[in-house]
């Protein structure tokens, strides 16, 4: 039986040129514990920030709980110390 669970991670975000302008990035995807699951949150906007800067189209998920970053705006700055996770329950 797989123990992973659907996690949501909240990452607030600010607009770099306009503090006013704030938000919130929400990333989901499978991982056995809260940690994991930021730390796959972030490992996706790696990802899709490293494709971003090359030209390439960020990579989406096979399914919808594949963690990707899809959305992630180049102008925004992502505030991963004050990341919330929250389970999902399907």
């Amino acid at each position: 039986m797989d123990s992973r669970t659907v996690w949501e991670i909240d990452v607030p975000m600010q607009h770099r040129d306009d503090a006013a302008r704030h938000g919130v990035h929400v990333f989901t995807g499978l991982a056995e514990n809260g940690s994991d699951a930021v730390a796959a949150a972030l490992r996706a906007c790696e990802i899709a920030q490293l494709h971003a800067m090359s030209g390439q189209p960020i990579p989406a998920g096979s399914s919808r709980v594949d963690w990707s970053a899809r959305g992630l705006r180049p102008d925004w700055e992502l505030q991963w110390d004050r990341a919330e996770k929250k389970q999902i329950v399907l």
